[in-house]
């Protein structure tokens, strides 16, 4: 998210951090905090990238809102946890080794996440249950999906940092790297080379941070789709991924030598949401596993359960394909579960992927479902409930009539023999009670799921959502050399392009806790690097030296991007299951004050009624509404983050609310104020 920039000429001894979603940005601050100058290159119009949409929180302990809550959690069991999703282990299973890299990212989570509180004045104040968390530890403030109020505060601060001081901190948009200079072939990094808006290329020399995000998009039919050469089975699935992920940084630093690991390694999200007006497209906006945390049930087209909820991503995809003859599924949340998660469910709406029922009879009727069998759905499971409770030492009566039990009674400090805090002992303790016929031991305000109580629905289904393969790094974030495995001096890399942090399996919300975590350490250890080999007066004089003779014709041709084995084959329409629909989060336009649609209206800008408005309501002629001014997004269309189609479901229409939800109130005056044609009259 920044104003166009001319490009520099000639470089200089800097960091460079290409990529601006939240470990590009967390690696830029990281970099000027310990002395360094940063420049940072993004392909997209508009800095974020995927972190934006990430709609559950960031994991981490020990955090101030765990004390708060009186959460008995640690980096022990975080780590445990995340090693356990990392070797894929079932059950009573032994997992392997914990990995340095597990290890390191739950050590730092803690003073990630105050980090983010204290420098950037993030809210993370409201605790989530994740699926394979043994504790509640994934955090989000009271509003907006915390990877856009994550990503946005720290591209803000980033803003006013280049305004401050251009010449510490660059930002340069619609700067498409096209290859890292490695010269010689077995030296270090010592920069990249750039093509412009205009497509003039540049050369910037300096240590090097690859932050360019996983290839969960990457289904290009050339050849070169990551997708169709390790994981060609996936090549059929919808992706909750915007356009731009596509693997470029890993693709290059395969061309000078990286290794790569894990690339085969691909998650299937269970919860991409389907839009009901549009199933067969091929990009879904994803349903936030924090919804399933509140106490959401997944359904088949019976109405019956056929799953642990709370189980790992993968297991519950694993589940949702092999029942895949009875789809469509769907995810359903009570009031009680709406309402912790209200914000998400008022924006689902809002895009027409959910839809609130009167009555558990209403969704029967719609979704052609014997009403008898949700309500024997719904019986068993609060028996499931009422038994894990009581296994745990709590009462029935407290269970039945807070659907809290387990670690969120410990959580609210809700029945049962209490320790000194209130909360039961058996849950400080982590027991986790006698398991449902699927293995679920966390229930969630199950007393509220009644057939005459309210319902809010969405058809879910498996997508591609993550890539956990990416260039071979060590926990120093330094990339490690395809043939030696030595690091590659100058080279660093953070977030989804690295490789080997979740191994088979990541937890929700280790995402944006790898990307801060991670893209911190590669900030710091570029700058250092960079200045104890760069800055000193004989080794700088020495580069230049070497700059001075190397152009961008100079250097040495690359050698071609591997191709898959067989091209893939382009996405089918969507079946039920393989192919569910929602369009990604809008990222980059927001709402400017109902006073600055009167300013607009007395700068001489137009009058529109919504009747004129509503004319203009196609791809060729995209006008929309927000607090009371007329925009025309039609050239803005193939710029927004999120892709065109957030903004086309709301061509011709107000589209103030729903905005509202996701964006801050000055961005379209920051980024795109030429938008801004005139003012609605009535």
């Amino acid at each position: 998210m920044s104003q166009p920039q001319p490009p520099i000429e000639g470089g200089a001894n800097r960091i460079i951090v290409v990529g601006g979603g939240l470990a590009g940005v967390c690696a830029a601050h990281a970099a000027l905090q310990h002395g360094g100058s940063v420049l940072l290159l993004d392909k997209s119009a508009f800095l974020g990238g995927n972190s934006t949409k990430a709609s559950s929180g960031i994991a981490g302990t020990p955090t101030q809102a765990q004390i708060d809550a009186g959460v008995l959690d640690g980096v022990k069991l975080f780590t445990e946890d995340t090693n356990r999703s990392f070797h894929g282990v079932q059950a009573g299973e032994t997992p392997g080794p914990v990995s340095p890299l597990v290890a390191e990212m739950a050590r730092l989570s803690g003073p990630s996440l105050d980090w983010l509180v204290h420098h950037f004045q993030c809210d993370l104040s409201k605790l989530g249950f994740m699926g394979g968390h043994s504790r509640p530890r994934t955090h989000r403030g009271k509003e907006k999906f915390p990877g856009m109020a994550i990503t946005y505060a720290l591209i803000s601060a980033l803003e006013a940092a280049q305004k401050a001081d251009a010449g510490r901190a660059r930002i340069v948009t619609k700067a498409r790297v096209v290859r890292l200079v490695r010269h010689p072939a077995d030296g270090p990094v010592t920069g990249v080379v750039y093509a412009d808006r205009q497509g003039n290329e540049h050369m910037e020399r300096g240590a090097v941070v690859v932050a360019t995000g996983g290839f969960a998009a990457d289904f290009d039919d050339s050849g070169t789709s990551l997708i169709a050469r390790f994981a060609p089975q996936l090549t059929k699935f919808s992706t909750t991924n915007a356009e731009h992920a596509t693997g470029d940084g890993i693709k290059m630093a395969e061309q000078i030598g990286a290794g790569l690991m894990d690339m085969e390694r691909i998650q299937v999200h269970p919860s991409g949401l389907v839009d009901p007006r549009d199933p067969g497209n091929h990009v879904k906006f994803l349903c936030a596993e924090a919804t399933r945390g509140a106490g959401g049930i997944v359904v088949d087209k019976h109405g019956q359960r056929f799953v642990d909820e709370m189980a790992r991503r993968d297991q519950v995809s694993a589940a949702m394909l092999k029942h895949d003859s009875a789809s469509p599924f769907y995810l359903l949340l009570n009031e009680k579960s709406a309402q912790e998660m209200e914000w998400h469910c008022k924006h689902y709406e809002g895009r027409g992927l959910m839809t609130r029922y009167a009555t558990g009879h209403d969704f029967c009727k719609a979704a052609n479902i014997p009403p008898a069998t949700l309500a024997a759905t719904y019986e068993q499971y609060k028996k499931d409930a009422a038994v894990n409770a009581a296994s745990r030492g709590e009462t029935a009566s407290a269970a039945a009539a807070t659907g809290k039990p387990g670690f969120f009674a410990s959580l609210f400090g809700l029945g049962g023999k209490s320790g000194k805090s209130g909360a039961p002992a058996a849950a400080k303790a982590g027991g986790t009670g006698t398991p449902d016929r699927f293995g679920k031991t966390m229930f969630r305000n199950v007393d509220a799921f009644r057939m005459d109580g309210p319902l809010y629905v969405a058809w879910v289904a498996p997508v591609v959502h993550y890539t956990m393969g990416g260039l071979h790094v060590n926990e120093r974030t330094e990339v490690l050399d395809g043939k030696t495995k030595a690091p590659i001096p100058g080279l660093y890399c953070a977030g989804e392009a690295a490789g080997g942090v979740h191994g088979k399996n990541r937890l929700g919300g280790n995402s944006l806790l790898d990307c801060v975590v991670y893209g911190r350490v590669a900030g710091e250890a570029a700058t250092k690097y960079l200045l104890a080999t760069y800055m000193g007066p004989f080794s700088n004089n020495r580069l230049n030296t070497i700059y001075s003779h190397l152009a961008i014709k100079d250097l040495p041709a690359l050698p071609p991007v591997p191709k898959a084995a067989v091209p893939p084959p382009p996405p089918p329409p969507a079946a039920a299951t393989t192919a569910a629909t929602a369009t990604p989060a809008a990222a980059g336009d927001a709402a400017p004050t109902p006073e600055a649609a009167g300013a607009a209206e007395n700068a001489g800008l137009k009058r529109f009624t919504r009747a004129e408005v509503a004319k203009h309501n196609k791809e060729s002629d995209c006008w929309c509404i927000i607090r009371g001014q007329v925009l025309n997004l039609t050239e803005f269309l193939p710029d927004h983050p999120g892709g065109k189609q957030s903004v086309l479901m709301y061509a011709g229409k107000d589209a103030t609310k729903e905005f509202d939800l996701v964006h801050q109130p000055e961005v379209i005056e920051k980024y795109t104020p030429e938008a801004v044609i005139g003012v609605v009259t009535d």
